[in-house]
Formats: C-alpha cells, structure tokens, sequence
C-alpha cells in the first residue's frame, strides 16, 4: 500500500514556500542565479495542480506512478540543494555579522568568506547541480501532457476542519459493550480456587483491533481486583517472544524500582522469591509464541505464588491459549450493532447516541456495518467524522472505493481510508513512525524533535512555534486513535501493532528499521531510496552492521532505540563515526546516543550541513569540535549525562537555529558560553553555571524569552548584583516549571548572608512553577514566595544543605504537593506547628504528599504537630513513604498515624522516632539503621506492623533480640525478607525458625551469633557471613527449597552443610569465600544436581575442587579466585561439561592449561586466566596446536602471566572471540589473531609494554587493525 504522496505532497508544499522565501530570493539576487527559483517554483506549481490527479491514477496507470517515482526523487534532491543554497546564505551572514571572531570565520566554507559571483558560482558541484534541476523539472513537466493528467481531481477534501479539543488524552468512558466480558473474567478472577497448580492460566482470545487489552485493562483496574490480589503486574509480549524482557518487566513492576540484572537465572530467582506465598495477577498481553517450552520457562517463577494466583493473557491465536492453559478461552467478539453505533457516535459526535443527530444515523449504522462492529475500526472512522458534519461528507466516506479495494489485504480497509483523510501533513507525521517497531513506547517531546528536524512541522504563522504546531500534529493523531497512551508509563505512548503495520505499509521504503531485515536476510531485497533508518542499539555495534548503509546517500535518518533509555554499556566501532556518518550527507537527524565508545566527535561532522537533531547522551565526549558550530541549521542538541563533558565549542552562538540545548547531568561542565544568550529562538537551556569569567551571566537569561521546561542554575554565589537576578526575568517564564537553584557547598567567609536572601527573592518564578530545588542557599531565612499558595502547582520542593536557615517554609497548604525532601538543615531545631500551614478544622494539611525525607538535621530537636484546637484536620493522608535518616537529637515528635505508608526508613536516630508512628496498617518495608538504644524492634513501636514483608536492621548496636516470642513471628505471615547486620550484641536469632513464610534470610557482620534455628521456613536465598562464633549451619527444612547460598564463614563445618546427606536439588548459586578453615569439600561431590554457579573465592587453603564436578551437568558459572593451595582444579578431567564461563584467578602453580581439556567445552564463551603460571613462556605443547580453546569462546581474559612471550596458535581459530582483555604480561611480543582483530568488538591491553608499543596512534603497527574496534582501552585510556 506504499504511497509516493505520502511524503510527497507535503514536500512539494514545502518547496513552494521555501521557494518563495524573501531572505533567500534576496541572497541569491546578489549572486545572480535567483532566476532559478523563480523558475522552479513556477514549474512546481504546475506539477502541484496535477498531483492530486496523478496520485488518484497511479494504481491503474504503471507509467503515472514513474513519473510520480522520478517527481519524489526529484523533490527530495531539490529540498536538499535549496537548503544547500539557504545553509549558504545562512552562513554567509554570520561570517559578514560584525563581532563574529576570525576564528569562527575560519571555520566556515572558504566560499563564504565574501559574496562575489565569482566565488559562489564556484562551486561546479552546486552549478551542476542548478543545470540538472532543471533539465529534471523540464522533463517532468513534458510527460504532463504525455500522461494525460489534469488540474484540481480531487477525491478527497483537502480541509480538516476544526480539532475536537479533547478533556483528557484517553477517555475510558468509550469502551461500549464489554460489561458482560468484563464481569465474566472477574468472576474467573475471584471465584473458587481449584486444585493442584497454585496459579490458573485465564486466556483471552480475539482478533486484532477487537479490544482484547482495552477490556483485561478494565478488569485490571477494577476495585475488587485491587482487594483480592497482593501484586499486580502487565507485560507487553509482542510477536517476538523474549523471556528475559518479560521476566525483567515483570519483576520491575512488582519491586517497583528499577532492575539491573543481565543474568536470566538471577531474574527468575529474585522473580521467584518476590512472587513465593503472595497471590498476585499477571497480564502477559499480545502473546504470539506457539512454542511450550518457552512458556515453560518463562511460567517457572510463577509456581511460586500463593493459591489463587491468576494470569491472563490475551492473545490473537486460540493455539496460544491451549498451550499456555488448560482452561477454556474466553473469546471476545466484535460489538454489537447497537454497541458500535454508540462507540462510533461517541467518537464521531461525541454523544453516546445518534438522538441529536437523526440525518447521519442511516450512514452512521451502514459504516459501523462496513466496519464489521470491530471497535478499532469503528474508532478510526469516526476520526474521520468528528470534524465533518456535512452528511454529504458522511456518505462520500461511504463510498469509498478503499472500502471494496481493501478487502483482501492485511490492512483493515477502515483503518486505510482513517488514514487517507488525514490531512497531508498528517500523513506524513504517521507513517514516519514506521521507524518505531512494535510495541514501542515513545516519549511526545521525542517524538516532537524528530518531527520537527525532518521539517515536517513546516507552517506560515509566525505567532506560533514550532513546536506548539507540532503538539497540535500529536494531539490530533491522538484523537483520532492513531496513538494510544501507554498502560505502564503515562508520560509514554504507543501504537496498536495493526496501526504500526499501517505505518510500515503506507511509509513503504522510505522507512527502515534495520534489525527487521537482518533478521528476515532481506539486505539484499532493501531499496537504496530508505530516507530514514532505526536500528535496536547493542552491546557492541560493528562496522558490518551497517555495511549497507552506505548505499543510502539521501538517507535522513540514522537512529539508535530506544531514544533515550539504556540499559549497561554500548560501544560503537569507530568506522562508522569516521568513515560512514561524514558520507552520509543529507541527513537530518543523527543519534549517537548510548555508546560509551564515542569519546571524540571527527571534525568532519561540519559535512553534514542539513543537520537539524544532533543526540550525543551518554556518550563519553569530553568537547565537541569547533567545527560543529558551522551546523547553523541545528535545531536540537542533547548532550544529556554526558559525564565527561568538560566544555562546549566557542562559537555556538553560530547556532541560530538552536531551539534546544540538554546538557542535564554534565557535572564536569563549568561554563556555559556566553554567546548562547544570542540564541533567541532557545527554549530549552537545562543548566546555567553562572562564572565569574566570560560565561553566561545571570542576567543573560532575560533575553532567552522562550525558556521551558528545566534550568539547573549553578554557583548563584557569583551573582555580584541583585540585580543581575532581577534581569533574569523568572516570573516572565510561564513555560519554565522545574527549576533547581544552587550555590556553592563551600560555606567560607566570602559568602555574602545578606546579599544570598535577596538574590533568592528576586529570582522568585512563574506561578507555574511544578518543582522546586533549592541547594546550599546561605541565607537565614528562605524566600517567603517559597510556600506562597500562589504556587498550587507545586508537586515537588526539595530543600537541601541550606546550612544557615534556622526554621522551615509553610508548605503543609499546597493542595499538589507530593514529594518533599528537607536535608542538610543544620541550625533547624524546631519544625512548629507554622510547617502546616493556615488551617481550619477539617482540613488536610499536606492533602497530596505521598514522599516525605528529613535527612542529615544534626540539630533537630523538636517536630511539633498540629494544634489541638485543629483535631479534626488530617496531616499526611496519602503519604506512602517516611524517611528520617541522621536526626540524632529529635526526641520530641508529634503521634504520627500513618495508616497509608508502606514505606519507612529511620537511621541514625533515637528509638524515640519509632515510638511515635502509630496505625502502621500499611507498612511492608522497614529498614532501622543504627537506632540508638534500640534492644528489641518490638518494642520500638505501639503496634507491631503485621503487614511487613522487607524488614532490614543495619548497625543497631544495642539490639539483643528482634522480638521476645514465637508469637510474633506466628504472626508475621506477610514477611518475606529478612536482612540483620551489624548487630554485635544480637546473641541468637531463634525467633526466625517461627516465622511462616520467609524466603529470604541475610545475616551479616553478628559478632556475638552462635547459632541459628535448625527449622527455618523454607528458604530459597540464605547469605551468611562474618560471623566468626557461628561454627555450624543445619538446614534440616529448608535445603530442598533452597535457590541461593552463600556463604562466608571461616570457621564453618563444611560437611553439616554441604556433605552428601543433604539434598538441595533447586541450588542454583552457590558462594563461597573467605572460608579459611576449609581445605576439601564432603566427599561424594555437592549434593546439587541443578547448580548453575559456582563461585570460591578467598579460601586461602583449598586444596581441590568438590569430587565428581564431571556429573554437574547443568553448571554453567565457574570462578575461583585467590584460593592459592590450589594447584588442580580438574583432577582426572572432572571438568564440568557445559560451562558457559570459567575464571581461575590467583591460585596456586597450576598445571598446564593444554592439560585442561578445554576444547571440549564446546558451550563455553567466557575464560579467564589470572596469575597461576609464573614460568610460562608458551602455551603451546607444541607447534602443531590448533585446538587450544574452544570455538565458542567470545571472551578471554589473561592477566598476571609475568614470562609470557607466545601464545598458542590455536587462537588463531578463535574466530568468534569477541573480547579480549590482555594485562600484566609485560614479555608478550605479539597480540593473538593479529589477522582477525577486526572481528573484536571490545579490545583491553594494561601493563603491556611491547604490545602498547604495537598500538601507538598513527606510529603501531597494530593501530590500523585496532582502530576500527568499537572499544579499545590500553592502560585503561581509550585509543580514540
């Protein structure tokens, strides 16, 4: 369904007026070619009278589409040489500006120097050029004629209308008819609990579009849902099956913080342990795989959930539900017609009936026909509607031939002809989005930029932006269904996969994303005319990757994903920063973002003239070149935690397109160059460091009117006039609404009190203000606007190292407020009753606080609350989380009930802040750090917090017993984890072998422990370590259970644990170190058939491994490190036979690696070698040694091989290495593989000397093979 004018319309629309444009017309009057504008603009005129015709006889008429092929090339060269021509007179004006420095002059194209004909005609390129534009045009208009097309055939209206203004950007009111669906999967949910599996698979079977997810999304946020379930949690699966995605989505949303795991099995083990006993829901949406064991392993976690666990999983394909349950689908169909009358209504008319609207019910109920009653479809025509209320324009909809045409293709014909009203611009909006892949949640401002660089959001109201232009594109592909918001993140939105294959089908091969072809090996297959191009960013990117990218020379777009999320480190090979992107000339926007490798920007990125979208984050660029600033056409510039940046380029004034400037979390930036405040057109600048040199001054900030968004403004102790601050114009920023103030955490005697205060109240913002962060303020007294109910927008103030103010700002009375930290208050002793605010009974003080932080107030004494006379006002009804950390003199507090936290911290205070929380009904993780005169936690509280299911105890000094009885542990039938450290007076933990349901047990650091239960509840992680008086360990009930040991106890009985009597058949990671007493383990091998990691570490007189490591056949980790008796570890070939990683590092002299048969681990990709061979000299046995290693290996690491000179020729054979790290071989005269470095993608030499001699820049002999790497680190300094 590829269509020429989808790009194609708009683009010649945006010619004209490019065309017609005064500033250039009178530039190029000067240097005499302006005739040809002229011309040209009147030759696309013409042509534009014929497009609609053209566009309509495309289909039937092969030659027509040609010409359409050859005018769309055509265009885009032509859009490409008048932005050559406007860069031009761009930049010849800022070489003529008086002021700009002979540098900057430097920098820009010898052509610009001046402005004589003789220089600029010039260029035989650009003259070449002007005579093929128009030996094309003239062609083009020739075959009008030829082809029969005709002015002014339109099908289609061109006029949209004016935009329904919605209320809210997704509106629940729409779903129609699914109560009964609805109910009937409730009742799945909360009925009877069977038999057998603790959980029950609840499938829910439709077509695409018929509202599968809207309808489990309801039953997801229903009130009896939320009461019958501990944990909920939704994961997108999509058609790519990918457990570990899954597995992590699932995790994050139960933990509710971020994961950072990289190892599947630890997913699942902490999935597991986070799941055991808690009856949870689980929605897998979109699932397509029709593969079992991959739903077996991803289901594992899952067993260990409370009766009564539910999941649904909606899905497409009744094969899917069989496999994943037992249990009969619930199928759900299409509306019925009365339901989707009404569903169309509410989006055509925006009533719930046809009542008010008689002349349209007839076309209304034939189009829901036509739509066949699938809620998708009917959303999507009556996007078309809504602004049409001519009946007329209701039956041309209906008579539609896309309605007779489509029905044969894969499209939904409704969803096509929603696509086809949309206005032009639109339509090109929409189909870039091909570049996302399914299920991509995108972030509006992205989305926005990118529209934007690729000119989409051309327009001639000068009054409005931009970028509100752009917000109203979004908006409107928002109400008409086109984007939905995303169910997980509501700053975030999405695409329905049928939409998305809407995008891919309309956008046809404009549009690549590169991983979709690599998979399908349809490289060969791809047109040269892809414009824009994505890309899933990876742990390493080589220069193979993209080898065809460089077919693209009008590519547009070159875009890592996701935009602005990661997840660890990437690297990218260097040749395609120096030898592709240069090339790659046309391109408009271009994102480096996430790859750590990038530390050094080439020269040549000035070549890339149309540049408008520069994304740099996360790169570890120290400065950019100065050559950049030529980039006069760049609009967007994001150098965000770009942690090495130390400077920007002198000449960014040149910049005079810059709309946006990120440089959020660039801490070793510490100036701002002053000639950003010539940048008018700048709304976003994120930090000012005000410099008592040549900087950006305070004030400057007064002539940047168009600020938005977030400043980060720095060093406010150099500000030398109050009035530079007044100058700065805060309150005439409406768009500015996160600020963050800061001066100096040096508090010496040049810090001026008095002067700070007023800097402070002058810089007194905008009303609009939603946060607010004031750091290392001096003053006394914080600014009285700091609190004022004026600012009732204020969700977030954060008050910090403010060392000098003696009291609080009133703040209990802002009606949005829900996050609120005070730290580093030091002369603050009292919090009185002012903190509220001016109440009455009844009211809410605080009403919307849901975070609250006291941390680091040395001096705090007393917090006070409310008065009596106010005893029916509420303080803190919502607050879910209390932290109170290094209050050591607070002794006197107000009862604080808390009956909707879940979430409390204390540490480094007295026992008296525990003393004072009551109705804790919600509480499930507490932590009690270093609580002075804390001996039981009992006792610490009025009612002991049943609910609890993390509880931590860290450096509680006086602590002699966690609570006095079984009892309580009978009772703590929620508690999971249990963590104690530092806890030297703690005698015995007795009271644990009581408590049902724990999963998780850490003790640490208990000098005074001698012993523990032997009855624990069944336990799958148990860490114990350093506890010198804890000799023996049984667990006699829990070892069946057990997942994760470790254990760090030298003077432990190894046989009571680990001897051959036990069995702990689900241990998959065991630790062991710093175990001196321990020389051998049990005789009989470990009694764990399902280990998958190994590790032994520290245990300075282990003389062997465990016998029989040959039968641990799932064993996939081992390491073992500074274990020095070591001499053997595979006695007799016992090696296990499918590991994937093997590290042996710092041991004794170990025999001979050839004699380890590592070839035969066919699975293994990881090696590591530290130490262990101090003669070595070869590791070779001799010359005809090919098979030293495996061929799977794609990481090796040797270290500490003092004599080392050769290695065996065997690594020749290692073709799929990946990484190698060499360091300490100061004798090693030569890398291995020297012929296929560049399969590499991650090179580390340290301590090396002849071989860093090899890789000296320019000099080595090595550097043209290693330059190419994506990561090379030689003594831990990138090469680059």
């Amino acid at each position: 369904m590829a269509m020429v004018e989808v790009f194609l319309a708009p683009l010649v629309t945006f010619l004209l007026d490019k065309l017609a444009s005064g500033e250039l017309l009178k530039f190029l009057r000067r240097v005499g070619i302006d005739a040809h504008l002229k011309e040209w603009r009147m030759t696309l005129l013409i042509i534009k009278s014929v497009l609609s015709d053209a566009e309509n006889k495309q289909t039937a008429n092969e030659a027509v589409k040609e010409w359409l092929n050859e005018l769309e090339i055509l265009a885009y060269d032509l859009d490409d040489l008048v932005d050559d021509l406007n860069t031009e007179a761009l930049q010849r004006r800022l070489a003529g500006t008086e002021g700009r420095t002979s540098k900057v002059r430097k920098l820009l194209p010898t052509c610009c120097a001046d402005l004589s004909f003789s220089d600029f005609m010039f260029d035989n390129r650009i003259a070449s050029k002007l005579k093929d534009t128009n030996d094309r045009l003239e062609i083009l208009v020739k075959k009008i004629s030829m082809l029969s097309l005709v002015e002014n055939v339109r099908g289609l209206p061109e006029r949209t209308g004016k935009r329904l203004q919605m209320t809210s950007l997704v509106d629940e009111s729409d779903v129609q008819g699914r109560e009964e669906d609805k109910e009937k999967i409730i009742e799945m949910l909360l009925g009877a609990e069977s038999s057998g599996s603790p959980i029950s698979v609840i499938p829910v079977v439709g077509m695409g579009g018929v509202g599968k997810t809207t309808l489990v999304q309801l039953v997801y946020n229903d009130g009896r849902v939320n009461d019958k379930f501990d944990l909920k949690a939704w994961a997108c699966v999509s058609d790519e099956f990918d457990a570990f995605r899954v597995t992590k989505i699932i995790l994050e949303a139960v933990l509710g913080v971020r994961c950072d795991y990289e190892d599947f099995n630890m997913l699942q083990v902490k999935l597991k342990e986070n799941l055991l006993n808690k009856r949870f829901l689980i929605v897998l949406d979109d699932v397509w795989n029709e593969n079992y064991g991959d739903w077996d392993i991803l289901r594992r976690p899952f067993l260990s959930g409370k009766l009564g666990s539910k999941i649904i999983v909606t899905s497409r394909h009744q094969r899917v539900a069989k496999i994943m349950s037992p249990i009969s689908a619930h199928h759900v169909t299409v509306l019925s017609d009365d339901n989707a009358l009404s569903l169309l209504a509410h989006h055509a008319l925006g009533t719930k009936n046809f009542d008010g609207r008689q002349d349209v019910k007839e076309i209304g109920e034939s189009l829901v026909k036509r739509c066949k009653n699938l809620p998708l479809a009917v959303k999507a025509v009556g996007g078309i509607l809504r602004t049409r209320a001519n009946p007329k324009d209701w039956e041309d909809v209906f008579n539609n031939d896309i309605w007779i045409n489509g029905e044969n293709s894969e499209i939904l014909p409704s969803l096509k002809l929603s696509y086809q009203y949309l206005p032009p611009q639109l339509k090109r909006c929409f189909a870039y989005c091909a570049i996302f892949p399914k299920d991509y949640e995108f972030d509006k401002s992205e989305l926005l930029y990118l529209w934007m660089a690729e000119g989409f959001l051309h327009h001639s109201q000068q009054e409005r932006s931009t970028e509100e232009l752009g917000i109203d594109y979004f908006d409107e592909l928002l109400a008409r269904s086109f984007f939905q918001q995303s169910s997980f993140n509501s700053s975030c939105f999405v695409m329905h996969d049928l939409l998305n294959d809407l995008a891919i089908s309309v956008a046809g091969d404009k549009c690549l994303m590169l991983d979709d072809k690599m998979k399908e090996n349809l490289q060969s297959n791809i047109s040269v005319k892809v414009r824009h191009l994505s890309f899933i960013r990876h742990f390493f990117e080589s220069y193979q990757k993209f080898n065809l990218v460089s077919k693209f020379q009008s590519l547009r777009t070159f875009l890592p994903l996701p935009i602005n999320k990661y997840v660890g480190q990437n690297f990218m090979s260097q040749r395609v920063l120096l030898d592709l992107l240069p090339k790659l000339y046309c391109l408009r926007v271009l994102s480096l973002s996430g790859y750590d490798s990038i530390y050094e920007l080439p020269s040549s990125i000035s070549n890339l003239r149309h540049l408008r979208y520069l994304n740099l984050t996360r790169t570890s660029l120290k400065q950019l070149p100065e050559s950049l600033t030529t980039l006069v056409n760049l609009q967007v510039l994001i150098l965000r935690n770009c942690d090495r940046l130390i400077k920007l380029p002198p000449g960014i004034e040149n910049l005079i397109n810059l709309h946006h400037l990120d440089i959020v979390n660039t801490d070793l930036l510490d100036e701002v160059p002053e000639g950003i405040a010539q940048l008018a057109s700048l709304q976003t600048l994120s930090k000012l460091i005000v410099s008592k040199s040549n900087g950006l001054k305070l004030e400057d900030l007064g002539k940047l009117s168009l600020l938005q968004g977030e400043i980060y403004m720095m060093e406010l102790q150099n500000v030398v006039n109050v009035q530079e601050a007044i100058d700065a114009r805060l309150m005439h920023k409406p768009s500015l609404n996160k600020i963050r103030l800061a001066w100096s955490n040096n508090f010496d005697d040049s810090r001026n009190e008095m002067q700070e205060a007023e800097v402070l109240n002058a810089l007194k913002p905008h009303e609009n203000l939603s946060s607010l962060e004031v750091d290392y303020y001096g003053g006394t007294k914080l600014s009285s606007w700091i609190g004022d109910l004026s600012f009732s927008k204020l969700a977030k103030i954060r008050i910090s190292s403010c060392k000098n103010c003696m009291s609080l700002p009133t703040l209990g009375h802002l009606p949005l407020l829900r996050e609120l930290s005070i730290q580093g208050m030091n002369r603050v002793k009292v919090v009185g009753v002012e903190f509220y605010g001016n109440l009455c009974s009844e009211k809410l003080s605080f009403q919307s606080l849901e975070t609250l932080h006291f941390e680091d107030m040395p001096e705090w004494e007393e917090w006070h609350g409310l008065l009596p006379e106010l005893e029916a006002a509420v303080e803190f009804p919502k607050l879910c989380e209390l932290i109170i950390r290094s209050c050591p003199k607070l002794v006197k507090l107000p009862i604080l009930s808390l009956p909707s936290t879940f979430r409390v911290k204390v540490e480094e205070c007295s026992e008296v802040v525990l003393n004072c929380m009551h109705n804790l009904t919600s509480l499930t993780h507490l932590k009690l750090e270093n609580i002075f005169g804390l001996t039981s936690v009992l006792k610490a509280f009025d009612e002991f917090p049943l609910k609890l299911e993390n509880l931590e105890i860290d450096h509680c000094e006086d602590l002699v017993t966690l609570w006095p009885n079984d009892n309580i542990s009978r009772r703590l039938d929620n508690l999971r984890k249990l963590i104690v450290k530092r806890c030297p007076q703690l005698l015995s933990l007795k009271e644990i072998g009581a408590l049902p349901v724990v999963t998780s047990l850490s003790i640490d650091s208990c000098a005074a422990l001698e012993f523990l239960p032997k009855r624990i509840s069944p336990l799958t992680i148990l860490a114990i370590q350093n506890c010198p008086l804890l000799k023996t360990v049984e667990l006699e009930e829990c070892g069946t259970s057990l997942e994760s040991l470790i254990i760090n106890l030298g003077n432990l009985n190894m046989t009571n644990l680990l001897g051959s009597s036990h069995n702990y058949s689900r241990l998959t990671f065991l630790n062991i170190y710093s175990c001196d007493d321990l020389e051998a383990f049990p005789h009989g091998g470990l009694p764990t058939p399902n280990l998958r990691h190994l590790h032994v570490t520290d245990c300075r007189h282990l003389k062997t491994l465990p016998d029989q490591m040959e039968l641990l056949s799932s064993l996939k980790s081992l390491w073992v490190e500074n274990c020095t008796s070591l001499v053997d570890p595979f006695p007799r070939g016992n090696i296990p036979p499918n590991l994937t990683s093997l590290a042996i590092t710092n041991c004794g002299k170990l025999k001979p690696l050839a004699e380890w048969d590592l070839h035969k681990l066919t699975s293994l990709y990881e090696f590591v070698v530290s130490g262990g061979y101090p003669e070595l000299v070869s590791f070779s046995i001799n010359d005809d040694e090919h098979n030293f290693f495996p061929p799977s290996l794609t990481q090796l690491w040797l270290s500490d091989l003092p004599k080392l000179e050769i290695l065996s020729k065997g690594f020749q054979n290692l073709t799929s290495l990946r990484r190698l790290s060499i360091s300490k071989c100061p004798n090693l005269l030569a890398l291995p593989m020297d012929n296929n470095l560049h399969n590499l993608w991650s090179l580390w030499i340290d301590d090396c000397p002849l071989i860093k001699k090899r890789c000296l820049k320019y000099k080595g002999d090595y550097w043209t093979k290693i330059i190419y790497i994506p990561e090379v680190l030689i003594d831990g300094h990138p090469i680059y």
